[in-house]
C-alpha cells in the first residue's frame, strides 16, 4: 500500500504556509492602497496593474483552500489554483525579466511592497504548487483556458488605452513607446508566448505531481467481494436444502 503524501491539504506544514501567503499578500496590498491614499495616485490605474490583480486572486484563493475542506471544493478548483499560481508567478518574471531596473532584479534595497509582491508571493504560491497535489489530475489540454484572462487583460487596456484615457500600465502596451500600434506585435507577443508557455509548465507540474488518493487502512479494497454474516449464510444453506429440486432423482 502507497504512503500518502505528507504535504497534503490539510496537513499542519501546509495550513501555516497559506496563512503565511495570505497575510502577507494581504499587508502588502494594504500598504499599497495606503500608499496609493497618500500620493494621490488613481484607483483605475494602481489596480490595473496585472501583478496587483494577480496577488488580489491569490488573497481570494488562499481564503478559499483554508476555509473550504477538499472534498467540498468543485471539480474544476483545480484549475482555478493552477491559473493563479502561472499568473502570479508569471507577472514576477515578466517583472525581473522586462520591467525591472538592471539594479533593482537581485537588490534587496527595493520597497516592501515591491519585493511582496514581485519575489516572495510568487515563488511562495509556486512552491505551494510544486509541493501540495492537486486532488484531482490536470488536463494540460485544457490549461489553454488559462490564456483568458491574460488576452481580455491585454484587450482592456488597449480598449482603456486607446479610447478612454490614453493610458496603459505597461510599456509592451504603449504603441507610443513602440513607433505605433504596428510596433507592439514583437513585445506583446514575446510576453504573450512567455505566459502561454508558462502555463503549460505550470500545468504539466501540476500533473507530475498528482498523488492518487490512498485508501484507509480499514478499506478492503474496491474488488474485494463484500463479507457475509453467518446469519446470512446459513439462511442460503437452508434455502437450497430446502429447493424442491436439490435433493430429487433423475426420471
Amino acid at each position: 500500500m502507497h504512503r500518502r503524501w505528507p504535504l497534503h491539504d490539510s496537513a499542519t506544514p501546509v495550513v501555516a504556509w497559506r496563512i503565511v501567503i495570505l497575510l502577507l499578500a494581504a499587508f502588502a496590498e494594504a500598504w499599497n492602497i495606503k500608499n496609493m491614499l497618500e500620493s494621490g495616485e488613481r484607483a483605475s490605474e494602481h489596480f490595473a496593474y496585472f501583478t496587483v490583480q494577480s496577488n488580489l486572486l491569490v488573497i481570494v484563493l488562499m481564503l478559499w483552500m483554508l476555509a473550504v475542506p477538499e472534498a467540498r471544493r468543485p471539480a474544476w478548483f483545480d484549475h482555478v489554483r493552477g491559473a493563479i499560481t502561472a499568473y502570479v508567478v508569471l507577472a514576477g518574471l515578466v517583472y525581473a525579466v522586462l520591467l525591472a531596473e538592471p539594479d533593482e532584479v537581485w537588490s534587496w534595497t527595493i520597497d516592501f511592497t515591491n519585493a511582496a509582491q514581485h519575489r516572495f508571493v510568487p515563488w511562495m504560491v509556486g512552491l505551494d504548487w510544486l509541493l501540495v497535489p492537486t486532488a484531482r489530475r490536470i488536463r494540460v489540454a485544457r490549461a489553454g483556458w488559462w490564456m483568458a484572462y491574460p488576452v481580455a487583460y491585454l484587450g482592456c487596456a488597449w480598449l482603456r488605452g486607446g479610447l478612454v484615457d490614453g493610458w496603459f500600465p505597461y510599456p509592451f502596451l504603449d504603441p507610443g513607446e513602440h513607433g505605433g500600434w504596428a510596433g507592439l506585435v514583437w513585445p506583446t507577443g514575446q510576453v504573450l508566448i512567455a505566459f502561454l508557455v508558462g502555463i503549460l509548465v505550470v500545468a504539466s507540474v501540476g500533473r507530475l505531481r498528482y498523488r492518487p488518493p490512498v485508501p484507509s487502512a480499514g478499506s478492503s479494497g474496491p474488488s474485494a467481494p463484500p463479507r457475509r454474516s453467518a446469519s446470512s449464510l446459513a439462511a442460503s444453506a437452508s434455502s437450497t436444502s430446502s429447493s424442491p429440486t436439490s435433493n430429487s432423482s433423475a426420471p
